[in-house]
């Protein structure tokens, strides 16, 4: 087992020492009154049934990991699976990892998690579940179960019916719809810092990625903080987070008209936090695809 792993949700990076999963608390998060969809009050149970094997094991940084996306998605948060950058897997199972994320969320986007969200949400947890134990790679046995677990699962997914269209006139050929529009990204900041890290970056990336993919007219980048300092300070903090995230996508290859940047300070909180309260979770940049 290492001694660290890198965690992350929709791109974030957090540094945290495993080995201490006696200070993960799974039973909080266990017992939160789901806010959200369906599919996220499963994703929700699923998260916390990882989060205690992982606790089991000793394994206090992919217990944290798991606890954390049970939370997001307990609050009605877009919990996405795990994208690859985030876990240090071994060649030789990259391609069918990659695979394996891609047909899932062709069937998510489709419709999946409505139709069948418990067939959905079970997918992607064995998704996380799978990368987790082939990132780890010395448990031939749990890396098979959840990777037939995500079989399982992702056979039973139904997608939405396509809509009956009028017939065509002859010869003429109806366009494709538009490419649905991601989940926003989030990049996460250090306490009183607008400093951009190696996983803020990677999720940038990811991000220039869909844009190249997905075309959309615009990239809403909007600034945030904790409720640590004072309040007029963090407007000017959370200009300062937007405009680097801002900077560094038009480097990447974003043109400079299709970003739209904002500050919120600490007026619009992902975890509702007293004042003073240093919370990660609400020192953030969100970017959210507008078609």
């Amino acid at each position: 087992m290492r001694s660290f792993k890198l965690l992350s949700i929709a791109g974030a990076g957090l540094l945290v020492l495993s080995g201490c999963s006696s200070y993960v608390d799974t039973d909080t998060v266990a017992g939160m009154s789901s806010k959200g969809s369906s599919f996220q009050r499963v994703l929700h149970k699923e998260y916390v049934g990882l989060a205690n094997m992982e606790k089991m094991e000793d394994d206090g940084a992919d217990a944290q990991y798991f606890v954390d996306k049970a939370k997001s998605a307990a609050m009605g948060e877009d919990v996405g699976p795990q994208p690859l950058a985030e876990r240090m897997l071994p060649d030789s199972a990259k391609s069918d990892i990659s695979m394996a994320r891609k047909n899932l969320i062709d069937k998510l986007w489709k419709g999946g998690a409505d139709e069948t969200p418990h067939a959905a949400a079970k997918a992607q947890a064995m998704f996380d579940c799978w990368m987790q134990e082939q990132e780890e790679n010395n448990q031939p046995k749990d890396i098979a179960a959840c990777k037939a677990g995500f079989e399982k699962a992702y056979a039973m997914i139904k997608t939405s019916a396509p809509v009956a269209a009028a017939k065509p006139a002859p010869m003429k050929k109806m366009a494709p719809p538009p490419a649905p529009m991601p989940v926003p990204y989030v990049v996460y900041f250090d306490s009183d810092s607008a400093e951009l890290d190696d996983a803020a970056m990677v999720t940038l990336k990811q991000a220039f990625a869909d844009f190249r993919l997905r075309k959309p007219s615009e990239l809403r980048v909007a600034g945030h903080t904790d409720t640590q300092g004072d309040k007029e300070y963090n407007k000017g903090l959370s200009r300062y987070r937007s405009n680097e995230v801002g900077n560094a996508l038009m480097t990447l290859g974003v043109p400079r008209k299709a970003i739209s940047k904002s500050r919120h300070g600490e007026d619009s909180l992902a975890v509702n936090t007293a004042d003073g309260k240093s919370e990660r979770n609400n020192r953030r940049v969100s970017i959210t695809f507008v078609r």
